[in-house]
């Protein structure tokens, strides 16, 4: 038979005290005695009590749900709206951190699988985090009509907090590292341009090719995935007239399609040409023939900072912040060094 589960009244009862001073003394509030708090503590665990979450939260005014969303990448015109890469490894490790974080604050994350906006399910959380948000995000707007406290991974172009990475001083970074065995002729390979690390990247890789005196060479594959960034990588190493011999990707997918397209055309990585990733994974050095360098942007620890950032506002912290998370650079064989 199925025993029954302890109650705060049982705690009550056992500590000889009423109901709402045992409620007290576990949430850490009223004006308790600090013997008595003690004693209600000490007979919780006694009797292995363990709060409600949903009782506590409904009282609160709560759901005790957080959401999260990332932004679909951009489609052209007369093309449908786009799912988001759920393929891409690092929004997975930032969904990671961002439940483990939530269930230590008390809260069960969800993912939101579309983008379209929907009143009644914002409705049913308690607060949204968007990864990679777009300029007018609509989201994000559906998230500010309906009073729901928001914070996104990247920065946002409402006046709402954000974590992100300093992508600029790691682009840089990466540069310097490609350039320090031998004068590098880095091309940029990218999908998309909306997202503001991407015009981080674009940006500090235009300013070190005017500091080199190194025209910039921009590729853009048709989509983020490897089978879409193959046939543009390819067509652009296999070039008569090529002019680069180094690949830096804003994606790890980028990336693996660069190695692929490398080896097919009998390219030696590095010594014919180097590759970096902009953003690292698993893959990239254990699924290729040859480990790519590549920035970690530890998205586990945005999802952490996120979830803090979104429970603060939720707990009626109303100042606006912004946390940046470092990015380290794990050399692999698929550049020289020193």
């Amino acid at each position: 038979m199925k025993s029954r589960r302890t109650t705060i009244k049982d705690v009550a009862r056992e500590a000889g005290v009423s109901v709402a001073t045992a409620s007290e003394a576990l949430n850490g509030k009223g004006r308790v005695a600090p013997a008595t708090r003690q004693n209600v503590i000490d007979t919780a665990a006694s009797l292995g009590y363990t709060a409600n979450r949903i009782a506590k939260n409904l009282n609160a005014g709560r759901t005790g749900s957080l959401v999260l969303a990332v932004s679909p990448r951009p489609s052209e015109p007369g093309e449908p709206g786009l799912e988001p890469e759920w393929d891409v490894e690092y929004y997975f490790r930032v969904l990671n951190g961002a439940n483990l974080q939530a269930f230590k604050q008390g809260y069960l994350l969800s993912i939101l699988p579309s983008h379209e906006s929907s009143r009644t399910f914002l409705s049913s959380a308690d607060g949204l985090i968007v990864v990679d948000p777009a300029d007018d995000d609509p989201l994000i707007e559906e998230a500010v009509r309906a009073g729901l406290p928001c914070v996104t991974i990247g920065r946002n172009s409402d006046d709402l907090s954000w974590v992100d990475n300093d992508f600029a001083t790691g682009t840089t970074a990466a540069l310097a590292h490609l350039d320090a065995a031998r004068p590098a002729r880095t091309a940029l390979f990218l999908s998309e341009t909306s997202s503001s690390y991407v015009r981080d990247e674009v940006s500090a890789y235009l300013d070190w090719c005017g500091h080199s005196g190194f025209e910039p060479i921009i590729i853009r594959s048709p989509g983020p995935r490897v089978d879409e960034a193959e046939p543009t990588i390819q067509a652009a190493l296999a070039a008569p007239d090529r002019r680069f011999d180094s690949v830096m990707t804003t994606l790890d997918t980028l990336a693996h399609a660069t190695e692929r397209s490398a080896l097919l055309l009998g390219l030696d990585i590095p010594g014919d040409l180097q590759v970096l990733s902009l953003s690292d994974s698993r893959y990239l050095d254990y699924g290729l023939q040859t480990p790519i360098t590549a920035l970690d942007l530890h998205p586990m620890q945005l999802g952490e900072v996120a979830v803090g950032l979104l429970v603060d506002s939720i707990d009626g912290h109303a100042e606006r912040r912004r946390e940046l998370v470092s990015i380290s650079l794990n050399v692999r064989e698929s550049t020289l060094s020193d």
